[in-house]
């Protein structure tokens, strides 16, 4: 992994994303390394093709909250995940929450690390937070897909004892992979544990980024590709309207709410 510390203005930046009004992005560049991560096709000071081989430290020259900010909503983070390895040695995330902790900023973060459990004691004294997971997929698939990441069992994990310790909680099951992800298995593993949960599709808008995702279907999912391909290709336009509505009905079933949904 290549590492680096650059300079950054503001810890805080402002953003339209999720109906947030800051993000805060700790590091450029995220080693959990993705292999469908939207993330690097908007990074630009990196090629694509490195992606998940590096991370640039970014060095604030405070963490004071801007003037006028108030109850305000800040997101970690919308570019990297905040939880990601290097972040057990630098601690930068620890420490910008740390600063904040007294605040009466909302807080959100989503992450697919474990490692947030080192912070549930800054954690709890946070007025307004509430922690989410990315999962979608199995232990297995996840091996192939989220390799720099933690597995999806101990996420899970992750969960149930911020939800213990009265930390919110929700869970992001996203991308939905076409007939990989089982969204119902997911729900059935955390519905006890989350104050909600959100779904959303695979987005391949950037044509590397498809090309490299379709490589990985071709090596591991030989027999699924096709139908896959035609879901991601609008040929087969039914598939995730039929999933949404299931979706929708197993949740009204265990009367589990859902924040948000795809169209």
């Amino acid at each position: 992994m290549n590492s680096k510390t650059v300079k950054a203005s503001s810890f805080m930046t402002k953003t339209k994303l999720g109906g947030n009004d800051f993000t805060c992005n700790p590091y450029i560049g995220c080693t959990h390394g993705c292999v469908y991560c939207y993330a690097k096709t908007i990074e630009r000071n990196h090629p694509q093709s490195s992606w998940g081989e590096y991370v640039d430290i970014k060095q604030y020259p405070n963490t004071s909250i801007p003037k006028g900010t108030g109850s305000k909503s800040l997101f970690f983070s919308s570019m990297t995940d905040c939880y990601q390895p290097i972040e057990k040695v630098t601690e930068s995330t620890k420490k910008i929450l740390e600063s904040i902790q007294d605040s009466v900023l909302h807080i959100s973060i989503l992450t697919k690390s474990d490692l947030i459990l080192r912070d549930i004691e800054v954690l709890k004294k946070i007025m307004y937070l509430e922690v989410g997971f990315s999962i979608s997929l199995s232990d297995k698939d996840a091996s192939i897909f989220e390799k720099g990441a933690t597995l999806p069992s101990n996420r899970i994990k992750a969960l149930k004892a911020l939800k213990t310790a009265g930390i919110s909680t929700h869970v992001f099951i996203s991308p939905i992979i076409p007939f990989i992800t089982n969204p119902f298995k997911i729900i059935d593993e955390v519905k006890n544990h989350v104050d909600y949960v959100m779904f959303d599709t695979l987005n391949l808008s950037n044509d590397e980024n498809k090309a490299r995702f379709y490589e990985i279907l071709k090596l591991y999912y030989p027999e699924q590709f096709t139908k896959i391909i035609h879901v991601m290709n609008h040929v087969d336009i039914l598939y995730y309207k039929k999933l949404k509505k299931d979706i929708e009905s197993y949740c009204d079933l265990n009367h589990l709410l859902i924040k948000y949904i795809y169209r």
